[in-house]
């Protein structure tokens, strides 16, 4: 797959947004600089490899429906080129990137999905023909889609496509990466190169200044520059240098992770690191990721894979298509285990789903053992009904009947 074409800055039919024309750097903002910058590499991965990660099922009256046509297309192989991760992977780093992500729905003789593959675009516009909405896409052979064979993954935004980021905050991705071109020029000489005055007792024509500037240009600058410079009889050198302190370098540095935090609507813990962290930050941390910035995302996939390749009858039906969450939900394994324990104890769960959703197989091999005072949920009320009528009939016997019977 063309990643430079994937990634080049899309002209799109989306609601006017206020840019700002580049006019003081060469540094030229898209797709593939913007993912040159750590805190927004980093953040865009966050995203998609956790969405990815998560096993995403189609169910069918809360029974997860291994028969339907879907399932092997969601679960492992959308195509014959992607595992099931790679295509979520793909699909949601060009939407964080683009504002867009769309893949053709190509379907057997019955209407059946039974391949999903990725489109790769250079710009996307939505038309109506009628009723009916149709993406318009350069650089395919067949470029108008209708909608209904599209599964697009949406960047937040109004109308039929969402707002390309990169394009939204070229500005703000602009400054970051001259933020890099200098940390560059700070370790590989440029920024520390000989800056400042040289002051000579005896006036200069301008055939001397010439000279004097082209030396030190060709000379004594950039990365190769010497470092001793030999200067004239009564010439005196006035250094001037910026460090990284006086720059105030760590702080720029920190002002870029808040900066690419906020474009991708992430919590800033995720682009400082987790290492000062303990287990119950670890879980809280994981519950604000999960409803800051995945629920709206996962929620909006779930919504599209369902709408597009489930009948309106099986909808109806109840099936529908969810993502396994537990895993960034789950704690340590004394809180998962002190969860389930407190669910079992309240008949809302039975150890089989336990099993499940902690990716266990479901039967258990050898002998197992369970607390003797448990009995099952379909019989507790004839239980202790009996129970009740064996102490009432003990109350109503006299002292010799109740000694017989100890």
């Amino acid at each position: 797959m063309d990643f430079k074409s994937i990634f080049r800055v899309p002209s799109m039919v989306i609601p006017n947004v206020i840019t700002v024309d580049d006019i003081v750097s060469n540094n030229v903002v898209n797709g593939n600089t913007a993912l040159q910058i750590a805190s927004f590499y980093q953040g865009i991965s966050a995203i998609a490899n956790t969405i990815s990660s998560m096993p995403l099922k189609i169910f069918q009256n809360k029974t997860i429906a291994k028969d339907h046509p879907v399932f092997y297309l969601l679960k492992e192989k959308p195509n014959p080129f992607q595992t099931a991760f790679e295509f979520i992977n793909t699909m949601i780093l060009i939407m964080l990137v683009k504002g867009n992500s769309f893949a053709k729905i190509i379907r057997d003789n019955q209407g059946n999905p039974k391949e999903l593959r990725i489109i790769v675009f250079t710009s996307v516009q939505a038309v109506f023909y009628g009723d009916k909405l149709y993406f318009k896409f350069d650089g395919q052979k067949n470029n108008l889609i209708a909608n209904e064979d599209l599964i697009h993954f949406k960047n937040i935004g109004t109308g039929y496509l969402g707002i390309d980021p990169v394009t939204n905050f070229k500005r703000n991705l602009e400054i970051n990466l001259n933020g890099i071109d200098y940390t560059n020029n700070i370790y590989n000489g440029e920024g520390g190169s000989i800056r400042g005055t040289i002051h000579y007792d005896k006036p200069l024509n301008d055939k001397q200044r010439e000279f004097l500037r082209g030396e030190l240009t060709n000379n004594f600058s950039g990365r190769k520059g010497k470092r001793i410079l030999f200067l004239e009889d009564g010439m005196k050198l006035n250094p001037i240098q910026l460090d990284p302190s006086q720059t105030k370098f760590l702080e720029s540095r920190q002002f870029e992770k808040e900066e690419i935090a906020s474009m991708l609507n992430l919590p800033l813990f995720i682009l400082n690191g987790n290492a000062n962290e303990t287990n119950q930050n670890i879980e809280f941390n994981n519950i604000r990721f999960y409803q800051m910035t995945l629920l709206p995302i996962i929620t909006k996939i779930e919504s599209e894979f369902k709408h597009k390749l489930l009948t309106k009858d099986e909808i109806l039906s109840d099936n529908y298509i969810r993502f396994s969450i537990e895993g960034i939900l789950r704690g340590d394994s004394k809180t998962r285990g002190q969860f389930y324990k407190d669910l079992f104890y309240l008949g809302a769960i039975s150890p089989e789903e336990i099993r499940d959703l902690e990716d266990m197989n479901p039967e258990v091999k050898g002998e197992s053992f369970i607390q003797a005072n448990l009995i099952p949920k379909n019989i507790v009320n004839r239980f202790w009904d009996s129970k009740a009528r064996e102490t009432y009939s003990k109350a109503e016997l006299n002292e010799n009947e109740l000694n017989n019977l100890e």
